[in-house]
Formats: C-alpha cells, sequence, structure tokens
C-alpha cells in the first residue's frame, strides 16, 4: 500500500505567509576574527522578513534568555565582540519566534458564548512537532481546550464575573503543521452575532516560526572525553559480527569512550531489555549514549499520527526513545486505537505497547540510534552482510579512509507545503558549510556521481517511498555519495517495518546516518564545531521550548551509529610507549599524515576498555620529549591523538583524531628505591627461575616479596645468606615486582618472566 502525502497537500493554498523552507530558515554561519576577538554572522537577505531578534547563551544552557539585539528586517548580518579565544556560545536568529496565538475580547459577565473551532483535513490541532491546542481562559481560570478533536469541537459557556464591566476572554492556539487548516469563530450563542474570528476557512491562523541556530566559537576546546556508551547487540550477530564488533569497539576506545556491550535476543521482551540498559547505567554511572546494532526488540508507544494520516496511521509507532528515558513512567493501561491499516500501530491495554505520546519526563537520558536490517529483503544481503558492510563503512570514515566534499544537497519535493519540511536542510548546512555551499538538486540522480557530507529529501510518502526522491529500492540499486542524510514524507518515519524508506540509506553506499526531519524539525548545528550525532540528536529530542515548543513525541529516532562526527583528523601512523625508569615512561611516534595537525595530546588510562586522562598539558608538537611519571603501580596504557586547528562555517575549534594506543603493559612505582646497586637479578628476563644476589655480603634477614601487577602479593618469604634461587614456574607470563625489605632499606627490581 502506498499512501501519499501530495494528495493532501496539493490541496493547500499558499498565501502570504506560507513561506519557503528557505523563508522560514535564518541561514546563518560566522566568520572568526582573532585580533581582537571577534565572530561576524551573515546570511542571506530575506525580503519577507521584518526583524531578526538575536540570542546568545552557553551551550549547556536550558533557555535563550533576553535577546541580546534586535536588527531591521534587511540586516544580513551581526557582529559579536563579547567573546575571547577558547570559547564558543550558541546563538539563535528569529524572523519570527515560537509563538502562541492569542486573542483577547472584553464581553459582559453573563453571557453565553459559542466557541467553535474547524479542521478542513479531520486532524483538530495535530502535530505542532508536539502538540497543538487551543484554550479558552477567563477569569484566572481554564473554561474550555482541545487538540485532537477531528473536523470540528464546540464550547458552550457562560462569562464569570470579576467585578469590572467586562471580563477578558482569553482565547490562545498553539498552531499546527497546517495553520490554514483550522479556523474558529466566538459567537453570542443567544443571538448568534459574531464576536470573533480566525478568518476565513484556508487563511493562515498566524505567521509560521522562521529561525535559524549556529554554535559558533574561536578556537574552541577540543571534546576529549565521550563517557561510556552501551553496544547493544542483536544475540545473532555475536559470532558471525565479532571481528567488526571489536573493530568498533576499539575505534570507540580511541575516540574517548569508555565501552559496555551487552547482547539481547530478538524474543526477549521490551521491558527486559530495558532492565538491561538501567543495570548497565546503575554499574556506569557516566553512561551516556546506547548504539542499538540489530534487531532488537522494537518498543512501541502513543496514539500519534505525526504523518497527519490519521485515517491510516493513528496508534503506536516505534518508539526507541523508551530505551533512552531512563526515569520516566510508561504505561499501556489507556491507548485503545486499532484503526491504522498496520497491525503493528494497533494500541489497546495490555498489549506490551505504551500509552506515552511524548517522552514522559521530556528529557532522554541518553543518546540513541540503531543499526537494524531486519526484514530489508529489496538488498540482497541479508542482515548479518548488510550490517557488515555498514560497520565496514563506519570504520572507514572515522578512520579517514572516506572523503567527501563539505556542502549540503536539498531536494525538496514540498516547498511550502507540510510546514516546509525542508528547512532542517537549509537551517543546518549553512552553519555547517555556509549558504553559499548549499545545493538545490536532484538527490539520486546528483548523489550517484557527486559527493556531499549531508543531504536532505522530502516527498510524499510511503514505507519504502518519497515522491521526487526515490524508492527503497534505489537505495539497493546505487550507492550515494553522502555521510549524513536527512529524509521526510509520510508513512516511513515509522520504521519498524520491511524495506522502509528511512533505514535504506544506511544499506548502501556512504551513508552513516537518517533522520526523518520535518516532523519535528532537527538541530545538528552543534556538529560543525566537533560534536557528534548523537549529542545533537538527544538535545533535538530534549529540546522543550529551546529549539521547538516541546516536549518531543515518541517516535523521534536517529538511524545510524550516535557516535559519528563530521571532521576527520587522520591518526599518527605509530606510537610506543617505553618505560625508561622504574618510574619514568617515554614515547616514540610517526606522525598523522594529515598535514593540517598542528600537534598532539598524551593520555594514560588503566582501563582497556577507555577513560582515558590527558597527561600532557596542552598541545605538544614532539611527543618525544615528553616523558610521564604515573602516580602509582599498576598496569597502564597510552594513547596518543593528534590535534587539528578545523574552520567551519560555525568557526574554528581543536578537532582530534581517533586514538593510537601502545598495547604494552607498564609497572611502575613511585616508593622511594633505596639500595638498588646492591642486588641483582639474573636472568632477567626469566622462564621463571632465577637468582637473587646481593654484591655485598648480608648478615641478617631479608624479607622477599613478589607481587603481580595489580599490587596482590603472589609469594612471600623471609631469607637468610647472600644468595637466593626463586621459582615463579606456575606462574603466567609477564612483569613481576621483586620487593626486597633489609634492615638497611627497601629493594624494589622488576622481572621478566617469559618462555
Amino acid at each position: 500500500m502506498r499512501t501519499s502525502l501530495t494528495l493532501l497537500l496539493l490541496s493547500i493554498c499558499i498565501s502570504l505567509w506560507g513561506q519557503t523552507a528557505k523563508e522560514r530558515s535564518v541561514e546563518v554561519s560566522a566568520i572568526v576574527q582573532e585580533n581582537p576577538p571577534q565572530i561576524t554572522f551573515n546570511w542571506p537577505i530575506d525580503e519577507t522578513a521584518n526583524f531578526y531578534n538575536v540570542y546568545k547563551k552557553a551551550l549547556s544552557a536550558d533557555s535563550w534568555g533576553e535577546k541580546i539585539a534586535v536588527l531591521p528586517g534587511d540586516a544580513t548580518s551581526f557582529i559579536d565582540t563579547d567573546i575571547e579565544e577558547g570559547e564558543a556560545f550558541e546563538y539563535a536568529f528569529f524572523k519570527k519566534e515560537f509563538d502562541l496565538v492569542r486573542d483577547t475580547f472584553c464581553i459582559t459577565p453573563g453571557t453565553e458564548l459559542r466557541f467553535s473551532i474547524q479542521d478542513m483535513y479531520g486532524i483538530g490541532l495535530c502535530c505542532n512537532f508536539n502538540f497543538g491546542f487551543y484554550r479558552i481562559e477567563a477569569c484566572g481560570n481554564i473554561i474550555a481546550e482541545g487538540s485532537n478533536f477531528g473536523w470540528s469541537d464546540e464550547q458552550i459557556f457562560t462569562v464569570c464575573d470579576e467585578g469590572q464591566s467586562c471580563t477578558d476572554v482569553i482565547i490562545t492556539i498553539a498552531p499546527d503543521i497546517f495553520p490554514n487548516s483550522t479556523s474558529w469563530t466566538l459567537n453570542d450563542h443567544q443571538t448568534n452575532m459574531e464576536i470573533g474570528t480566525s478568518g476565513n476557512v484556508g487563511d493562515f491562523i498566524d505567521e509560521r516560526p522562521k529561525y535559524g541556530f549556529i554554535y559558533a566559537g574561536i578556537r574552541a576546546p577540543a571534546i576529549e572525553n565521550q563517557g561510556s556508551i552501551l553496544l547493544l547487540i542483536d544475540n545473532d550477530y555475536l559470532v558471525p559480527l565479532d571481528a567488526e564488533i571489536q573493530r568498533l569497539r576499539q575505534d570507540l576506545i580511541a575516540e574517548g569512550w569508555h565501552v559496555i556491550i551487552r547482547d539481547a535476543l530478538k524474543t526477549d521482551a521490551v521491558p527486559s531489555v530495558k532492565q538491561t540498559i538501567l543495570d548497565v547505567k546503575n554499574e556506569f554511572p557516566g553512561l551516556e549514549a546506547l548504539f542499538i546494532i540489530g534487531h532488537v526488540p522494537v518498543p512501541y508507544s502513543g496514539d500519534i499520527y505525526p504523518d497527519t494520516h490519521n485515517e491510516n496511521h493513528q496508534g503506536a509507532w516505534s518508539a526507541d526513545t523508551y530505551y533512552a528515558e531512563l526515569d520516566g513512567i510508561w504505561t499501556d493501561e489507556v491507548a485503545n486505537i486499532t484503526t491504522a491499516f498496520f497491525e503493528r500501530n494497533h494500541n489497546v491495554p495490555g498489549d506490551g505497547k505504551f500509552d506515552q505520546d511524548s517522552i514522559p519526563t521530556g528529557k532522554l537520558e541518553l543518546q540513541h540510534g540503531r543499526v537494524d536490517f531486519y526484514d530489508m529483503n529489496v538488498f540482497t544481503p541479508d542482515e548479518i552482510e548488510l550490517t557488515r558492510h555498514y560497520l565496514d563503512k563506519d570504520h572507514a570514515w572515522r578512520s579517514g579512509q572516506i572523503e567527501v566534499q563539505r556542502r549540503g544537497l536539498i531536494d525538496d519535493n514540498f516547498n511550502q507545503q507540510f510546514a516546509a519540511p525542508a528547512a532542517s536542510g537549509w537551517r543546518n548546512f549553512a552553519p555547517m558549510f555556509g549558504a553559499e555551499n548549499i545545493d538545490e538538486v536532484d538527490y539520486f540522480s546528483t548523489m550517484t556521481n557527486e559527493s556531499y557530507l549531508w543531504s536532505y529529501g522530502c516527498g510524499g510518502g510511503s514505507h519504502v517511498s518519497a515522491d521526487g526522491i526515490g524508492t527503497s529500492t534505489d537505495f539497493a540499486n546505487d550507492s550515494l555519495l553522502s555521510i549524513f542524510t536527512m529524509l521526510f514524507g509520510s508513512q516511513f518515519g515509522d520504521w519498524d517495518n520491511d524495506n522502509n524508506f528511512l533505514k535504506a540509506p544506511l544499506a548502501s553506499g556512504l551513508t552513516l546516518t537518517n533522520v526523518w526531519a520535518g516532523n519535528p524539525p532537527w538541530t545538528f548545528h552543534q556538529m560543525a564545531l566537533g560534536y557528534h550525532i548523537g549529542y545533537c540528536a538527544r538535545a533535538s529530542q530534549n529540546t522543550n521550548g529551546l529549539y521547538l515548543p516541546g516536549p518531543q513525541l515518541v517516535h523521534t529516532a536517529l538511524m545510524g551509529d550516535p557516535t559519528l562526527k563530521m571532521h576527520i583528523v587522520k591518526a599518527p601512523l605509530a606510537f610506543e610507549a617505553s618505560q625508561i625508569l622504574e618510574n619514568q615512561v617515554s614515547f616514540t611516534y610517526e606522525a598523522s599524515p594529515d598535514p593540517e595537525v598542528i600537534g598532539y595530546y598524551i593520555y594514560r588510562g588503566t582501563n582497556p576498555d577507555g577513560g582515558f586522562e590527558r597527561i600532557s598539558p596542552g598541545i605538544i608538537s614532539d611527543p618525544n620529549t615528553f616523558t610521564d611519571v604515573p602516580p602509582s603501580f599498576g598496569d597502564y596504557y597510552y594513547m596518543l591523538r593528534a590535534v587539528k586547528l578545523e574552520s567551519s562555517g560555525s568557526g574554528t575549534y581543536y578537532n582530534l583524531s581517533p586514538g593510537l594506543i601502545d598495547t604494552s603493559n607498564f609497572f611502575v612505582n613511585t616508593e622511594e628505591l633505596i639500595l638498588n646497586h646492591t642486588v641483582q637479578i639474573h636472568p632477567n628476563p626469566s622462564n621463571g627461575l632465577f637468582n637473587i644476589h646481593f654484591e655485598k655480603e648480608i648478615m641478617t634477614e631479608w624479607q622477599l616479596s613478589i607481587l603481580d601487577t595489580k599490587g596482590a602479593i603472589i609469594m612471600e618469604n623471609t631469607f637468610r645468606g647472600q644468595q637466593q634461587s626463586i621459582d615463579l614456574g606456575g606462574f603466567p607470563n609477564g612483569i613481576f615486582i621483586i620487593k626486597i625489605n633489609t634492615p638497611d632499606g627497601l629493594i624494589l627490581k622488576k622481572l621478566i618472566k617469559t618462555h
């Protein structure tokens, strides 16, 4: 079955407020100056703009605060001098903000009124990237409210008395994505006299929001430690894809992640999978991200229809947000809807699908993404081989083996219609590349031959297609040259179905991520200054008034690896750490082949699964000149990362290569070393049998302790005499510390046991 939005949308009358996706956007980019420090923001002129409200905030702030500037509608630039080198801030440029539409009428107390509201498509006030609604207030109370009322709703009420000659009756509308489909009237119920109206059917209730965001800075600090990530893997994949999974694990560790791996069966109950995630979070409080690989059971939730098709697609949609939201309450008691064409969308009490339409707390704790090629039979390889291919190109991208042009492509087959969804392309690509590096061209025919780092396409859809873009079969037959993409159209945003169009790009070509961008719009502008896509996706999902009026619906999902970055720096070619003294380590390396590398960071850690901390105080030009004195005895792992001063459409920042990790272990001890020159350990290295020989005769007892590299005592005894033979043949090969206590002081020696 193919149900296309095009049939619905062709009937929309475009008026003054039916702006194009470009007009709905502020295509803002930045040019930085270091001395004196300032950032100049530029954007193309918009003849429809009346003003620009400019805001600035720290990236972590959860509101925009007060505007810092109001510019005239013909403005095309803004300069911020209140910034220093090493800083970055987030900016918003609004030509029209996320305003509610309010009308106030002063009505004689005791008057009986009739409020009537209609929707020309029978979808009520749905789909405002979360929830549209109407509300009637008087005397400080809500008299009536509604949202998903279908074709029409009516409220009759009597005006309260506030002791004045008239009482304010306030009508508030949060318009939906069809701002010209809803109309209302307010009448005197007794006389039928019209008191107020939104206008004729087909008129726009209000101009739609018009804006752009950018995260801009001058030499912004490198993003070094990412936190912990859980790789939640379909159990069927563990054996055939073991090599690829281990390679991914090493790639993530090299980029600053601490990696945890768990598996799940396709037959597991969804709450059981959630409990696995919660258990990992309890064990590793720093858990930041979830990467689902394979057909791990898919949660469903809600009584929603974000593609506006209440006639055949209302109900529970696929909702991985359930796995990423860790402390909310999800219920299965209320939703009761069975009108959708596909039974998977039916949602009745007790069926294992949740009631919630929006993220319960409005906040996801985890970044999340999924790679799932189950039931994608338009592709010849099976799901295992498709996943192997994905992990191969994932590794190739992050290691710098793939090069694409830094520019954006937009193929907009909706234009003004459906809230101008392609604005997600214009708004994001300008901060990434500058407005001059965005091309409006055909999706498939262009990217078969030309590369684009980012792309966007939209058109009337089915679960396997988008009009003007193509079909899932087209993806199976072509290899597109785009790393990150966004697609939008009916049906396929609910992605857990055969040959789904949202998942299809990941199964071929170079594409590594995709989102259903239009309802809601997505914000990825932070990637232009070094953040990975999962960070940006979670920020979009947690927007709640910041990037959109929130909270978000449960269907928002990232297809692909959530840890991927836009800008890649090639790693050093070689790195070795050598213990030159009992308590000192030196380094040798072979430089990164990236010609723009300006130096290196050196890191130290004790956990091979990640969690490295930088030990070099700043960027070092030659790691050969750096030495380290670890804080205590134990195994140490060292990592070298190349540093590049990266430039983008949002300014400059320090970008890091993946790390190269030395596989050797080091035992060091900062305890005071005494009389080391008086004892010989030979042979060393040894097969386990070795001699301890004092150069001078020792007349008193001495105590021997032998420790492994974790500091555990494996042998302890007291001896007399100048020489003693010791046998460690029963212990595994490795490094051991010989600790000798004499009345004259402490002696420490290192022994290497080999075959």
